[in-house]
């Protein structure tokens, strides 16, 4: 099964790593799209993904505990899914970095 793992700067500290795995006729059967914060290493802040054979989003502390997941229920291919992941988060990034960043300081979070 072919493979793949990509990041996309967004800044020094900040990007977004993407893995995936095709089947024989090209289409992605798994994938994580994940934004990540440089923090002494690197920290995810939000990942999709489709473990549980589900798409879904998981929303991260900065001690890496998952504290909100929302499913998609999305009936496109994981093809469609994964880019549009990806899209989300090259436009919604400040906003998850800035509540990350928030977390470390007040360290407050789940």
């Amino acid at each position: 099964m072919p493979s793949g793992t990509w990041v996309i700067w967004l800044d020094q500290d900040i990007q977004i790593r993407t893995r995936m795995a095709l089947d024989r006729r090209g289409n992605v059967t798994h994938f994580t799209v994940q934004l990540e914060v440089w923090v002494g290493k690197w920290r995810p802040v939000v990942r999709y993904d489709n473990a549980h054979e589900e798409a879904h989003i998981d929303y991260i502390d900065p001690q890496g505990v998952t504290y909100d997941k929302v499913w998609l229920n999305l009936r496109k291919p994981f093809n469609v899914v994964m880019t549009r992941a990806e899209n989300e988060l090259k436009q919604d990034y400040p906003a998850h970095v800035e509540r990350f960043r928030q977390q470390m300081e007040t360290g407050q979070w789940s």
